[in-house]
């Protein structure tokens, strides 16, 4: 799919597909129909022969739309739950540099709200337009950096200080999760078979023999179904692009509740 479709606004982009369904359904009475009806002529067993013809075309079509469908739902999940688990794992990180000394203490905590602020009004609204910044990365080393220059003085502080590390390790992994999320997409290829289907089904219904009026209000209602499914794998599709993008809402809590009253 296009980049710029995922750009779109989703009122707009639910507008636009609703209406190229619609104007579908008219191109082909209006087009299609007559040229087909020439090639492959108009007799009383054409909507048998059709019907026979499209059973399994809709079968594998309907299959291939669900499975699109279920696998954009599951990405999107995928990466809503690591933007969840990097929020969670960062705000027990931020809560157990408590305990240690100054100044380590005062800096990495300074350096974890720094971090979350590049993430929420520099890196995310990247994010929006399909890419990220390398910022997040060199934040993450820095106090990856902090952490590993701290020697531990006491047994508690060791067991302590292990148990940071691991901490932070899993909040890496929960980052590059939700970074991966950028690039997460249907490949095309499958998107040229979607789009090919979704053609030829409209072709189909409107080489059916009955009256004007009726082929259209029921292709309509056949198309415009479609193209709402179109318009969900769309708008599911990649995860963090566009406005229907996930949200930073676990990080943004994190500052709210955690970090904003630390700040000098």
């Amino acid at each position: 799919m296009p980049d710029f479709v995922y750009d779109i606004p989703l009122k707009q982009l639910a507008t636009y597909f609703a209406l190229a369904a619609v104007a579908s359904v008219v191109i082909g009475m209006l087009i299609v129909k007559p040229i087909m009806r020439l090639l492959i002529g108009a007799g009383p067993d054409l909507n048998e022969a059709i019907n026979y013809g499209t059973a399994g075309f809709n079968l594998f079509y309907g299959l291939l739309l669900g499975l699109l469908t279920v696998s954009a739902y599951q990405n999107n999940e995928r990466i809503s739950e690591a933007v969840l688990q990097e929020a969670t794992v960062l705000a027990a990180v931020y809560s157990d540099v408590n305990a240690y000394p100054e100044p380590i203490r005062s800096e990495t905590k300074a350096m974890i709200r720094d971090y979350v602020l590049f993430t929420l009004h520099k890196d995310w609204p990247a994010h929006r337009q399909g890419f990220y910044l390398d910022g997040g990365a060199n934040r993450v080393n820095a106090i990856r950096q902090k952490l590993a220059g701290f020697e531990p003085a006491t047994p508690g502080q060791e067991v302590l200080h292990a148990q940071m590390l691991s901490a932070f390790q899993e909040f890496t992994r929960a980052r590059q999760l939700r970074l991966n999320g950028v690039y997460t997409q249907i490949p095309n290829v499958l998107w040229y078979a979607v789009l090919v289907g979704a053609a030829i089904n409209i072709i189909l219904i409107v080489l059916l023999r009955m009256r004007p009026v009726r082929q259209f209000v029921l292709g309509t209602i056949t198309a415009f179904f479609l193209g709402v499914i179109l318009f969900v794998i769309v708008a599911l599709d990649d995860p963090l692009r566009g406005e229907g993008g996930i949200k930073p809402d676990p990080l943004q809590r994190l500052w709210d509740r955690a970090m904003i009253w630390d700040e000098p």
